[in-house]
């Protein structure tokens, strides 16, 4: 399953998530300032990246 690094573009808080959480991220927005998330708040990266 892919991973994703997500940044926040309101509140700029950041996480590695799985698809799943992408998609529901996408769907109620940020979990720190509820604000709304689009694609761009996601970039794909190595499972394997210790980030």
């Amino acid at each position: 399953m892919s991973e994703y690094r997500f940044t926040c573009p309101n509140c700029d808080a950041c996480a590695t998530v799985d698809g799943g959480v992408r998609e529901r991220l996408l769907i109620v927005g940020c979990p720190v300032c509820a604000g709304a998330v689009d694609t761009p708040a996601f970039v794909e990266v190595s499972p394997h990246n210790t980030e």
